[in-house]
């Protein structure tokens, strides 16, 4: 539907059941991306939106793990932070929405917090276990008045995006 993206992959742009999914996915008004590494590739027709790095003949002709694949893992990987930044899962340039399972995640964590509030880390860890151990509410709280369930009520009427929350929350009481 035109909710979901569907991304088709193919080195050399004319994989059949990458160009297949991409024209199901325009069938069902989805987003459709290419990423090939051939300009103007059979794929890149099915697609409304075609990445097409220019990585060249491959060292090793065929191999198409080497320098295309490299290139393509690249583009995901840029496609996937964009993703998760567009989704709130990143304040700053942290990644914010872990969920601390085990100590060292809970370290990172508090870490996570410290960093982004200017609180020092046993102030972390406070923030941390009052937000039910869930970072962006524990950072909302650092850096506004609010408890924990009015952190998280804001959080999820700001669909999750810490910046939007405090922008939010500085336009209506100015800076902390």
């Amino acid at each position: 539907n035109a909710n979901d993206t569907v991304i088709g992959i193919a080195a050399s742009g004319r994989t059949p059941y990458a160009i297949g999914a991409l024209a199901f996915a325009q069938q069902t008004k989805a987003l459709a991306i290419s990423v090939a590494c051939v300009p103007n590739s059979v794929l890149a027709q099915h697609a409304d939106i075609a990445i097409a790095p220019v990585v060249g003949p491959e060292v090793i002709t065929g191999s198409t793990r080497m320098k295309a694949g490299t290139a393509q893992k690249m583009v995901l990987n840029m496609l996937s932070t964009g993703v998760m930044i567009r989704a709130g899962k990143v304040f700053e340039n942290l990644m914010v929405d872990v969920l601390p399972t085990n100590a060292k995640l809970v370290d990172r964590a508090e870490r996570i917090i410290a960093a982004t509030t200017g609180v020092d880390q046993i102030q972390a860890a406070t923030l941390l276990k009052t937000a039910g151990y869930k970072v962006p509410v524990a950072i909302v709280m650092a850096k506004t008045e609010l408890d924990a369930a009015d952190a998280m009520q804001v959080l999820a009427d700001h669909d999750g995006v810490i910046s939007a929350v405090l922008a939010a929350w500085e336009a209506k009481h100015g800076h902390k």
